[in-house]
């Protein structure tokens, strides 16, 4: 971790004495890291600049002990997060009590021991080269591991926006049929004195529910009378913005499912349409009425 150069900015001179008793956020619990001069700080506001947010942190964790160095990057891997780095670890104890929760730029500041030793103390301690070795494979081992979580994210995310792109495209058919199927209703009507074949005179025809509008409610058919409800919940919460499934008591064979908007009940069902449940029932997915 180099040092870094602080540039001008607006500082903080009130001491955040007490800030753990003011505030209700209880400080890291689970793997807590053991003890060490540098401290590991997240939650921070990714919308102050980088200078002034590192100005800000000398501040105040300055009234603990002599820091070193503000370790902090603009960077999507580590925006919103910095290390502060002490001389002794007596300060950096201190300032972990005391200053856990405080509100920097609006936001509680979640506060831990560093992971590691420092560049800065591993240069000190005369082990340097091979503190180095080691962060170098730790990078090495996550880059490993996050290229493939990536990879998989953004083939799923193509496959939800081809999965939307081919629900657009069968709406705008159906739509078209569906103009089609009450133009010559109309035909048919206006030679026909105004009744359409097998309704009564003046009765509105209903959309067929191949033809309905998005809806973030899905109506799902032809279901197995003993079907669970946790079987459609593991079904259909695989895809993303998943709320609930709605069974209709007294009714078997049916049931709703409700994401968080249209675009995410689209591509569910697309998905899902014509799924066989089972060898007897090859599930139905329109959306809902309105």
């Amino acid at each position: 971790m180099a040092d870094t150069e602080m540039t001008e900015a607006t500082p903080i001179t009130t001491a955040p004495a007490s800030v753990t008793e003011q505030s209700q956020q209880p400080g890291p619990t689970e793997n807590t890291p053991a003890s060490n001069p540098s401290l590991y700080i997240k939650n921070l506001n990714e919308k102050i600049k980088l200078d002034v947010l590192k100005k800000s942190l000398k501040t105040i964790f300055g009234q603990y002990g002599e820091v070193l160095n503000i370790v902090a990057h603009s960077n999507i891997r580590m925006r919103g997060q910095a290390f502060v780095i002490f001389e002794n670890e007596d300060a950096a104890t201190k300032a972990l009590s005391e200053v856990q929760s405080f509100p920097l730029y609006g936001k509680p500041m979640v506060i831990q021991f560093a992971k590691t030793k420092s560049d800065i103390h591993a240069k000190r301690d005369g082990n340097y080269e091979e503190h180095y070795k080691q962060r170098m494979a730790r990078k090495e081992k996550f880059a490993n591991e996050f290229k493939p979580r990536r990879r998989q994210a953004m083939l799923l995310a193509k496959q939800q926006q081809k999965a939307l792109e081919q629900q657009r495209i069968l709406e705008e058919q159906q739509q078209l049929l569906l103009q089609q199927q009450m133009v010559q209703q109309a035909q048919y009507a206006q030679q026909h004195g105004g009744v359409l074949p097998g309704a009564a005179a003046g009765a509105v025809p209903m959309i067929p529910d191949e033809y309905l509008p998005r809806n973030s409610i899905l109506f799902l058919q032809n279901l197995p009378h003993d079907i669970a409800e946790s079987q459609l919940v593991s079904l259909f919460q695989q895809y993303p913005g998943f709320k609930e499934v709605r069974t209709v008591p007294g009714k078997s064979g049916i049931a709703f499912v409700e994401y968080d908007n249209e675009y995410y009940s689209a591509a569910a069902k697309t998905a899902l349409a014509d799924y066989q449940i089972d060898p007897e029932h090859k599930m139905k997915v329109t959306f809902a009425r309105k």
